[in-house]
This record gives structure tokens, sequence and C-alpha cells, in this order.
């Protein structure tokens, strides 16, 4: 089950290319969910911005802090114009209590991102111990 179908792709806000919808740091009261245009996710590092992700049609994010009440962790932007709805603490707590199906899509996507971090934190440390090893 997706969050988002061709019923809500007109409903929404538009943004246009390049506005940035929140920072590290901000507080978090709402989500996003994407009904058209691609949204990019970064995080700032000693090394300069990284980028974490670009999201598209369907997708959602910005769910870290509504959820657990802490500052965001990512910058998102938007990198084309886009549609997005924009999802209230209130209205996930709703959506989630009253549609099992809704948390388990959300909880599925939780899962996938994290098996995706567990593969890009395997890849790191191959690569670091081969560096360690040439030396």
């Amino acid at each position: 089950m997706r969050l988002a179908s061709t019923t809500f792709k007109d409903a929404g806000k538009d943004f246009p290319r390049g506005t940035v919808l929140f920072k590290e740091g901000d507080t978090g009261t709402e989500m996003y969910l994407i009904n058209s245009g691609e949204v990019r996710l970064s995080r700032k590092t000693e090394q300069g911005v990284v980028v974490l992700g670009t999201l598209g049609f369907g997708e959602f994010f910005g769910e870290m802090s509504v959820i657990t009440n802490k500052p965001r962790t990512i910058t998102a932007e938007a990198v084309s114009d886009c549609r997005l709805n924009i999802i209230s603490k209130d209205v996930l707590e709703t959506l989630v209590t009253g549609n099992p199906l809704v948390a388990l899509s959300i909880l599925k996507k939780l899962m996938f991102r994290l098996e995706d971090a567990y593969g890009l934190i395997e890849d790191f440390f191959v690569k670091h111990i081969k560096q360690d090893k040439n030396k």
C-alpha cells in the first residue's frame, strides 16, 4: 500500500524549486507526502553537505521529528517544483490509529530505509578495513 495515490495527486500545497522545506535543527511539527516533484534530503558534516537521497511521487519524509518530538536531523529542499501534502502530528496519529494499513505502510518503508542504511554502514566499514590493511 502506498500513502499516495492518483486520488491525492491534485491535493496538497505547491512549493517551487529551491524551497527549503525544513533545516537540520528545526522543530518538526509535520511530515510531508510527495504528490509530484522531487525533494532532496541532506545533512551537514565536517566535510560538507552530504546528500542522503532524492525522493519522488508517493514517498514521505519528515516523519522522524513528528514521531520522536526531536529536532530535524536533515534538511529537505525541493529540487523541482513540488506538490506536497503536509501531515500534522495529530493527522498522522489519527491515520495510524484509524487504519492499520497506513501504519504498516509507514513501518515497511522505514524498514527498507533502515536496511539501506545497514548496507551503507557495511560498505563504509569494508572500505576502511581495506584501506587500513593497505597501509
